[in-house]
């Protein structure tokens, strides 16, 4: 009967041995796998974070291109005021109010989609159009009977409008650059052109 005891005793202990080996193995493959799950989740939520960080510059690009048209515009309808002899057609004024409405409204998205430095610069943009209408209604205004266009009469405040918008512009691209991107700016661009985003 000892020689039985001996064997499964033996028998036992490879058993056990076995049955413990398949467990670390076990353990150590849940183990690895989990770490691995862990991995793949950060990297997931990391990708998903800089897909929408993507999706979000996109539709920043989007909103800020869409408010230096709308500005453009308005800057179409000052030139063809200032550069007009008569100005009193009422469809001018009309274009002039349209533009600044359609200005106003890609501000609002300006301001929605941020940051607050785009939303500053944005708004010295809207301010520099909208006091540039005012001079030009002043001007017309102070003289509906005279020869000559706006700018003929008053080519310095033209001059001046002129400075402001470029100013106005550049430092929105700037700032939009910056958001966009994180970088600065290139130098201001020569007088007569502008930067792009």
């Amino acid at each position: 009967m000892a020689g039985v005891n001996d064997t499964v005793a033996v028998a036992l202990i490879t058993s056990l041995s076995t049955l413990s080996a398949a467990g670390v193995a076990g353990a150590a493959t849940a183990w690895v796998t989990g770490r691995q799950l862990r991995h793949q989740s950060v990297l997931a939520r990391q990708e998903r974070a800089e897909r929408r960080a993507a999706d979000h510059r996109e539709v920043c690009r989007g909103v800020y291109e869409t408010f230096l048209s709308r500005a453009d515009e308005a800057y179409r309808v000052l030139d063809e005021g200032w550069f007009a002899a008569p100005f009193t057609e009422s469809g001018r004024w009309e274009a002039g109010f349209a533009a600044r409405r359609a200005l106003d409204e890609a501000y609002v998205r300006v301001r929605l989609a941020g940051p607050d430095d785009v939303a500053e610069r944005g708004a010295e943009v809207v301010r520099g159009i909208g006091d540039e209408f005012r001079l030009h209604a002043r001007l017309v205004a102070g003289g509906p009977d005279a020869a000559g266009s706006a700018a003929e009469r008053e080519p310095s405040a033209r001059t001046r409008a002129l400075r402001v918008r470029a100013d106005g512009s550049w430092e929105f691209v700037a700032a939009a650059r910056r958001a966009l991107t994180g970088e600065a700016a290139d130098e201001r661009p020569p007088a007569g052109r502008t930067a792009s985003l």
